[in-house]
């Protein structure tokens, strides 16, 4: 299986994370220019051209010049608490809410996707030693899934890795499967959506693990009980750097479900900024 979409709920491969690890620090810029923060402006995932524009370090739209979608935000204080995606085949509406300690505790999203309504729930129980419990819920008009995840964040509130089980219903056929992220290795450079003011808040799909730092490599598979099957997203990247020190290209390889051999397919994502 391949990659989930930047800020878009993928059904099958919904994730959660959360990160202490915002906006702040004195390596918050990483910049040759001013004390202005890089934020990306441009970007191309897997062929489809994203464009990003701001309220200073808030974001305020991402538009997907390929899909003609467009993702609005809202922010309570320096947390987003609301984004909004609409397009010819998607209109979704994602809720966040916080705990006290401005850690990520519960979100939900509503809407239709590809024609179909799309209903989910993520509530995230803060544990000692940098664990987290995630109890996920979704479903369609077709199917429904409960997931759970027993997950292990890294000092910087970044995904480490996760062991879960899940239940879904789909076509009167219930299954149940095991859910497993081996731990995720990040470089020491910056991710191209670091400085954005909460964004790190957020994040909880493969490509938004709440770290300020790239994704090296990532190995996520689910093992159905009955025998019925596996899904996995088993990928390793390999990244071009600009002076800085943030992605201007990743040639990103995907892996059969054993981690060993690539599948032959790949994507060559870029990455654009306001300056250096």
């Amino acid at each position: 299986m391949k990659k989930t979409y930047l800020l878009l709920p993928i059904f099958f491969l919904a994730s959660c994370s959360s990160s202490n690890d915002d906006n702040d620090s004195s390596n918050n810029n990483g910049n040759n220019n001013d004390n202005s923060p890089v934020l990306v402006t441009k970007m191309t995932m897997d062929g489809d051209i994203l464009t990003f524009t701001y309220n200073g370090s808030k974001i305020s739209q991402i538009k997907n010049l390929t899909e003609g979608s467009v993702t609005t935000f809202t922010y309570a204080g320096d947390l987003i608490s609301q984004s909004v995606v609409n397009g010819s085949n998607t209109s979704l509406t994602t809720k966040f809410t916080y705990d006290g300690s401005g850690r990520l505790s519960k979100k939900t999203i509503s809407g239709t996707d590809f024609g179909g309504q799309w209903n989910s729930e993520s509530n995230y129980t803060y544990q000692a030693n940098n664990n987290v419990k995630i109890v996920y819920t979704a479903s369609t008009s077709a199917s429904t899934r409960t997931e759970t995840r027993n997950a292990v964040l890294n000092a910087d509130g970044s995904m480490s890795s996760w062991t879960g089980t899940l239940s879904r219903t789909q076509n009167n056929t219930t299954e149940t499967a095991t859910s497993t992220l081996k731990t995720v290795v990040y470089d020491t450079k910056n991710a191209p959506l670091k400085n954005i003011t909460g964004y790190l808040k957020i994040i909880d799909n493969e490509d938004e693990s709440g770290s300020a730092h790239n994704t090296l490599s990532y190995n996520h598979i689910i093992s159905y009980n009955n025998g019925t099957g596996t899904e996995w997203t088993i990928f390793k990247s390999n990244f071009e750097y600009n002076a800085s020190g943030y992605p201007i290209k990743e040639v990103r390889s995907y892996y059969e479900k054993t981690g060993n051999t690539p599948t032959g397919s790949t994507d060559v994502n870029t990455y654009e900024y306001n300056h250096l």
